[in-house]
């Protein structure tokens, strides 16, 4: 098991810990323990949690297991009990729980329930996917663009997304959010810092709209103590965080630049219809590939690309660049600018606005895998009814063994 698994453990048998056996994994860390339905519906509400572990002996248990089912339905749930009875075993599974382990637990046999759960987990926390937005010139938008595409993407899969500000000197990330977190981008990637998730997830200041922002460094010379192998840390350790983490780049490519690029899912050069900025997003399209990127991992976004005043259509730029674009955003530079100078995003100040329509389809293109495997996990899971039957028929016994 190479991904950490984050577990809650409801017992309400003080006299038996559960705490224990988890300690000989190394990729099992306990968040909470919970002895009322209340409190563990809370964790859960609060916290992105892995595996729920259920000690079945305790009152009120299977009711537990029926709730995390309904609540979470992606968790996995793992049954604790001392019952070897068939029909205990039976009616655990039939209230949700993926694993059954016995009491006293075995290590092997808990190992086992633990690799099951992570297989689950795995693909989920697997596909986490990383966005990078660079400007191909100043001025370009691609601080906004980062902003609202993780917003978008937020709400399209319906779980916290990621930001991150690696513009550590000059970013503008906390002030398009008109917030200024206590910790930033210096005290989690700097030399010496022994980061875990518990630690990074401080470091995210998380916002009403889903999005978690992790600032630039508040003083300018705090930018110079980041390090390209905390930065490398910081992301990998996000990743198990969330579905989608988008890191608005600044306009330069030194080391710290160059670790966020490396394991990018997909880079977002931003440019206008302009000579100027055309060329430079072509240089940057080439240090990119020749730096390794697929072509496909590569999308041209064109801001303000509704704008008649200059020469360069898109079509020009499908051409230069021998693709279509991978979106063309319109010019409303008066909205966008209004937006950023009092601190809102623009789908807040006007959800329907052509700007933001066009980041949501873009994000839409970004999410189409996920949003489509969770449409099949969503038929696939049984609904409210199915499971009350289900438990209604848990009290019936298992059929007597026969000789064959």
């Amino acid at each position: 098991m190479s991904q950490v698994l984050r577990v809650c453990l409801y017992n309400r048998e003080v006299q038996q810990s559960l705490h224990q056996p988890f300690q000989e994994f190394p990729h099992i860390r306990v968040v909470g323990q919970v002895t009322t339905s209340e409190e563990m519906l809370d964790w859960l509400g609060r916290l992105s949690i892995d595996a729920v572990v259920v000690n079945l002996d305790s009152e009120g248990a299977l009711e537990v297991v029926d709730q995390v089912r309904t609540v979470a339905p992606r968790c996995g749930v793992i049954g604790i009990s001392k019952s070897t009875d068939p029909n205990a075993i039976i009616r655990a599974m039939r209230a949700g729980c993926n694993q059954y382990v016995r009491w006293p637990i075995d290590p092997a046999d808990l190992r086992e329930a633990l690799d099951q759960i992570s297989a689950q987990v795995a693909p989920r926390l697997g596909g986490s996917r990383r966005i990078c937005v660079i400007g191909a010139s100043g001025g370009a938008g691609s601080t906004t663009v980062a902003c609202n595409l993780a917003m978008e993407l937020a709400g399209l899969v319906s779980r916290e997304c990621g930001l991150v500000d690696l513009n550590l000197e000059l970013g503008d990330v906390g002030c398009l959010f008109d917030t200024q977190p206590i910790y930033s981008v210096a005290d989690v990637c700097k030399d010496g810092v022994d980061l875990d998730r518990s630690m990074l997830e401080k470091g995210f200041h998380k916002l009403p709209c889903n999005v978690a922002i992790l600032v630039r460094p508040h003083q300018l010379d705090e930018a110079y103590e980041v390090t390209a192998d905390g930065v490398v840390n910081m992301l990998n350790e996000a990743r198990g965080m969330f579905p989608f983490v988008v890191i608005d780049l600044p306009r330069s490519f030194d080391r710290v630049t160059v670790a966020a690029l490396t394991e990018a899912d997909r880079v977002l050069i931003v440019t206008q219809l302009t000579v100027a900025s055309i060329r430079n997003a072509t240089r940057i399209h080439e240090w990119l590939r020749r730096m390794g990127t697929p072509e496909s991992g590569i999308g041209i976004v064109l801001n303000r690309g509704t704008s008649a005043l200059g020469h360069i259509t898109s079509d020009d730029v499908e051409a230069h660049f021998g693709k279509p674009v991978f979106a063309t955003i319109p010019n409303d530079y008066r909205r966008v600018q209004s937006s950023l100078d009092i601190g809102y995003s623009i789908v807040k100040e006007d959800p329907r606005n052509p700007v933001q329509t066009a980041i949501r389809e873009m994000a839409r293109k970004i999410a189409a895998d996920l949003l489509q495997q969770d449409e099949g996990e969503r038929e696939a899971q049984p609904t409210l009814l199915g499971r009350l039957w289900r438990r209604r028929g848990s009290d019936k016994p298992a059929p007597a063994a026969t000789d064959t």
